[in-house]
Parts: structure tokens; C-alpha cells; sequence
């Protein structure tokens, strides 16, 4: 637009690649629409949405630094072209994200290619340049609350639930002999139970941010944001409409639309808290905050409840920031667990009871879920039991599909397919010219094989490497892997798939788990 030349728009670009400050025009974010990466409730780069969505996945291994053969243009416009294609593709499978993102344009009044955080900020604290002015910051060990140089005088108040013995040196804390860690507090006993009630508190933090009136008079704007989306989830319309003003009154006049408005306040919701505990200045941080108090809180309360529990004669396996799992649990527990949350300011909720529970590690588990709200089902946390063809062969007993044996790799620098060793490697799936090497990209989706494919490699610093977890075998990609297919034939008959490679992640599973255990017994298959 302003007539830069493709030369000078080439030495802008290194000048944004190498971070000058210089480089920027301020003017140019306005000029798109909306930015789905940033809109995007998850964020990844778009090769990796590629592999994710099942879209042709190409990669173009051209220096950007230097100019293109013009024997190579039609391979570069190839190349952009699928970019352009897999870009709809990513606003059409993140729709609801979009969705989301033109109500909070209204709520707030800003563009819809403002920033969620812009959005968030706008709608909880208005105009206001400098609202951490009026930030309440709570000491957690006395309760007392320090207020801000512009904090209105309504706004003091007796103060929070203490902690008493807590401390926070050096950047370390210590509660009732425990470290309660600085992003959630965790604990484990690792082993196989039975009768496991799940309870949650809900909204952990956003909860404790209204429980330390953490913004001061702003409080009440995110308050009635929780409010809103809560009283959406049980269908109170009525509620509803009547908050900001009226101004979510047009949202509610189906469920569609409702669901809609539910999902674009949880976004805000939840972005909250992280610019609470940011590294960078923002609307939402105070600087005063070196401790997380918002996390730490809940943290604090969770070792309270953990010792509460225990005092009891009951056992506590885990605690995942705002879970707490207690086997042979009954419902006198489950209604003490509840009401010592209230005293704290929390709700809890009965998540679920796990008829089967068998715990590894602080954060891997394996669980058979009673009938309830849903049918009885497996569930799975952890990326070992987690995996497609170990969930469905060891557990859920389900037909396996073609995306269940595709490996995800991603690295920070190349992937290649190295073919040197493999004579019978089909031509499609060599590279051009005198190198047995194949570019992939940064990511990429593999299928073992018994015979062909190549070795999997990284590069790193002009060395090879096998990709992690990829030694020993032969891979394809997927997408070749997928033309080759006879879709006739269940995929777990596939002659070409080297299921060895899955057999080693079953075996490990199973010895995991038979750790603390009869494997059989616990997935039921002994009786």
C-alpha cells in the first residue's frame, strides 16, 4: 500500500525476523479482518493444524533468505495455495472460537481484531488507564488485606481466611511442612484403588479472585461474569439478561445463541487469571503479586483440605490443583469434603466415582468411571494411556482406525526421512536428485512399516538424529500411507504397519500398570 518495492518488502521482513524495533507500522494490525491464531483457543502453528485436521500437510524446504529458481515458482505457488486452503479450514474447525470472538466485540465495544486480553480488559475494567490503582493485594498467612493508592474506601473489608505458618522466601513457599509449588498444588500416592470419589472445586481460580476481591471495585464486573456463565449452564436466562446492563439480553434468545455467549465468557474467564500471574505488565497484574496469591490460595486450601481428609481416617491418593480423589470413599466424606469448601469460599462438585483407579505417577492415571451422568467409560490422563491404539486395545476394546496408528512428531529445527537403506522404497517416496535424505518440515504425521519408508531423523546444527522415539523402525508418512490403504479391510489387518511398534507401547502400559496390581483383575478381564 505504500509502494514499497518486492526488494524493500523482502529487507522489511528480515528486519521483523531479526526483531527490529524499527520494523513495525503500528497502522498494519488494523488492517485484517481478525487473526485466528490469536482468536484460536489453541495455539499451534498452522502445519500442525495440518496433521491435527487430516488436511494435506506440505512443507517447502527453500531458503527464505535467498531468491527461488523460477523452475521452483510453480512449487512456491503450490505451496502457498495449500496454506491459503488449510487456513479455512483451521477458521472453519475453530468456529466456535470465532463465534466467541464477535460477541466479545460487542460486549466490548472494541474491534473483533482486538486481543482476547484487549477484549477482557475493556469488559471488566472500561476506560479505566490504570485500574491496579485500586487492586487489593491479600497477605495469605494473616489475611489482611493491603489496598491501593486509589482503592475506594467501600471497598475495605475485614479480610480472608488466614493461613497461618504459611511462608513465601526467595521465591519458595512452605505450608504445613509441605511445598504447596508455585502453579498448583500436587500429591500422589501411586497404586490401584476402588470406589474413588472425584470431587472438584469449581472455578477454582476465578473463585479465589472474588474471594480476595482481587481487583477491588472491579471485583463485581468479574463476578457477574461467572455469575452470567453460570447461570447460563443451568438454563437461568432470566438471571442472565439482567447482567451488564442488559447487555447479554441479545445472546439469550435460543440455546444456540446462549451456548454461543456461555463459551465467549468462559474464554474471558480463563485468560483472566493467567494475566493475573504474567510475567509482563498487563491490566490484569499487580505488581505487588510476587506470590500468585490466586493460585497459591487455592493451593493452601487444598493442603488444608488434604489434612481435613486424612484427621477423618480416609486416604487421599491425589490432588491435582483443585481435585482431590479419596478411595472407598462414602457419602458422609463426600458431604464433609463440600462443606469444608464453603467455609473457604469454594463450591465442589462430585465429579465422578472411578469404579477402577490405578495411578502411576503425579499426573498419569487410568480409570474405569461408574455409571452416572454417562454411561460407564474408561478414561485416561497422561499421554502413555492416552494413546489411540493402547486406550482401545488394552481398555475401551474399540475397532482401531487409520488415525490411531499415526505418530505426531514436532521438532524445533527439520525432520527428514532418511531412505539409504531401502532399495525397495517405492520412487514416489524418494527425494529428488542424489540424496537419500527426504525434507518433512518441522512436523509431521509417520506410520511404522515393515518394509520401505525410511529412517526417521532431526536435524540439529547440521548433525542427524533419530527423532525421539522413532529408533528402530522404518517410517511413511501418513498421507502416503493413507493412499495405499485397502479401506475393505479392518486397518488392524494392514500387512504393510509394523505393529510391533504399538505391541512395545501396550507391553509398557501393562507392566505400568501391573506395578501395583493384577492387570487382568483390573480391567475386569479376570472375571
Amino acid at each position: 500500500i505504500m509502494g514499497f518495492s518486492n526488494e524493500q518488502l523482502y529487507g522489511l521482513s528480515q528486519k521483523i525476523i531479526n526483531k527490529s524495533r524499527n520494523a513495525f507500522f503500528g497502522e498494519a494490525y488494523n488492517l485484517s479482518y481478525v487473526d485466528i491464531f490469536e482468536y484460536a483457543s489453541k495455539k499451534q502453528g498452522l502445519k500442525k493444524w495440518q496433521i491435527e485436521l487430516g488436511i494435506h500437510h506440505q512443507e517447502l524446504h527453500i531458503p527464505w533468505d535467498e531468491p527461488v529458481p523460477e523452475e521452483l515458482w510453480e512449487t512456491v505457488a503450490d505451496y502457498c495455495d495449500n496454506d491459503v486452503r488449510s487456513t479455512e479450514a483451521v477458521h472453519q474447525a475453530r468456529i466456535q472460537d470465532y463465534n466467541a470472538r464477535l460477541i466479545l466485540a460487542k460486549l466490548s465495544g472494541l474491534t473483533v481484531n482486538s486481543t482476547t486480553q484487549q477484549h477482557s480488559t475493556r469488559i471488566i475494567f472500561g476506560t479505566d488507564r490504570k485500574p491496579q490503582s485500586k487492586f487489593i493485594y491479600t497477605d495469605l498467612a494473616t489475611g489482611n488485606r493491603i489496598y491501593g493508592e486509589d482503592t475506594p474506601v467501600s471497598e475495605h473489608d475485614a479480610g480472608d481466611v488466614a493461613f497461618e505458618g504459611y511462608t513465601f522466601k526467595f521465591g519458595k513457599s512452605e505450608y504445613r511442612d509441605e511445598d504447596p509449588s508455585e502453579g498448583g498444588y500436587v500429591y500422589a500416592e501411586p497404586g490401584m484403588y476402588q470406589n474413588v470419589a472425584v470431587i472438584d472445586v469449581a472455578s477454582m481460580h476465578p473463585t479465589s479472585i472474588v474471594n480476595l476481591n482481587a481487583f477491588g471495585p472491579y471485583t463485581k464486573n468479574f463476578k457477574a461474569l461467572m455469575t452470567a456463565r453460570l447461570a447460563i449452564k443451568r438454563r437461568d436466562f432470566e438471571t442472565a439478561q439482567y447482567l451488564f446492563d442488559g447487555a447479554l439480553k441479545p445472546y439469550l434468545g435460543s440455546d444456540d445463541d446462549a451456548e454461543a455467549l456461555s463459551y465467549a465468557l468462559k474464554i474471558v474467564i480463563n485468560i483472566v487469571y493467567g494475566m493475573t500471574s504474567a510475567g509482563f505488565e498487563n491490566a490484569f497484574r499487580d505488581p505487588r503479586n510476587v506470590d500468585n496469591i490466586v493460585a497459591k490460595r487455592g493451593a493452601l486450601f487444598m493442603i488444608d483440605l488434604k489434612n481435613f481428609v486424612q484427621d477423618l481416617g480416609y486416604q487421599v491418593v491425589h490432588i491435582k490443583t483443585d481435585s482431590i480423589k479419596i478411595p472407598d470413599a462414602d457419602q458422609k466424606i463426600i458431604d464433609l469434603v463440600m462443606e469444608f469448601g464453603q467455609d473457604y469460599g469454594y463450591e465442589f462438585e462430585h465429579e465422578a466415582t472411578y469404579d477402577q483407579f490405578c495411578l502411576v505417577n503425579n499426573a498419569v492415571y487410568i480409570a474405569k468411571v461408574r455409571a452416572g451422568r454417562k454411561p460407564e467409560h474408561w478414561e485416561a490422563v497422561g499421554a502413555q494411556f492416552q494413546h489411540p491404539y493402547v486406550f482401545k486395545t488394552l481398555f475401551t476394546k474399540e475397532p482401531l482406525e487409520f488415525k490411531d496408528i499415526c505418530e505426531t512428531k514436532t521438532v524445533t529445527s527439520s525432520l527428514y526421512l532418511d531412505f539409504t537403506e531401502n532399495d525397495d522404497t517405492p520412487m514416489a517416496l524418494r527425494p529428488e536428485g542424489s540424496s537419500n535424505l527426504r525434507f518433512v518440515g518441522k512436523a509431521g504425521s509417520f506410520v511404522p512399516v515393515v518394509s520401505g519408508g525410511g529412517e526417521l531423523l532431526r536435524e540439529k546444527d547440521g548433525k542427524y538424529h533419530s527423532a525421539t522415539g522413532a529408533k528402530g523402525y522404518r517410517w511413511i508418512e501418513a498421507e502416503v500411507m493413507r493412499d495405499r490403504l485397502d479401506e475393505s479391510q479392518p486397518i488392524s489387518s494392514n500387512e504393510q504397519v509394523d505393529w510391533s511398534y504399538f505391541r512395545h507401547l501396550t507391553d509398557d502400559a501393562i507392566d505400568n500398570i501391573s506395578n501395583y496390581g493384577d492387570f487382568e483383575m483390573f480391567t475386569h478381564e479376570g472375571k
